[in-house]
């Protein structure tokens, strides 16, 4: 958690509202600060927004200021010597020529995909067809059988 450094101005008034000098050691601020929540918590009909206010004032007068580390600027990036171009490459150094194949395989990999997905949906679909068909040629032959053999009981003969 970054918190802003409290500046004295409010370190002053921070110890103001919990009556002891902004310098004051660890001590007497505890003993302070327990009298003023003891008087201002709302369950002894104190306010609560006084309450939270000696609560913050009391961490802001305990919590140690943190220095604010010193500002750096990047380095500035030495000056391109002239010479051939270097060879395109993504962020992780790979070529862009590697970086089209990768990505043709890719797209041939989702292509075999789909195309399986699409055949594992066909071929049951197909199976049923040739079943039908099957079944039709079979009552067709059976259908035939029994005319053949009527005609040739039914003979005059």
């Amino acid at each position: 958690m970054n918190t802003p450094t409290p500046t004295a101005q409010a370190r002053t008034q921070a110890a103001a509202l919990l009556g002891v000098p902004p310098d004051a050691p660890a001590k007497l601020l505890r003993t302070a600060w327990r009298d003023a929540v003891r008087h201002a918590h709302p369950d002894q009909g104190g306010d609560t927004e006084h309450f939270i206010a000696v609560n913050a004032a009391y961490e802001l007068l305990t919590t140690p200021p943190t220095p604010t580390p010193p500002r750096t600027t990047p380095p500035t990036p030495p000056p391109s010597t002239p010479g051939p171009p270097a060879p395109r490459t993504d962020i992780t150094g790979v070529s862009v020529g590697g970086l089209l194949i990768l990505r043709v395989a890719g797209l041939l990999v989702t292509a075999g995909v789909l195309t399986a997905g699409v055949a594992m949906i066909a071929a049951p679909v197909a199976a049923a067809l040739v079943t039908l068909l099957a079944v039709a040629a079979v009552a067709h032959h059976a259908y035939l059988a029994t005319q053949t053999h009527r005609t040739e009981t039914h003979r005059p003969g």
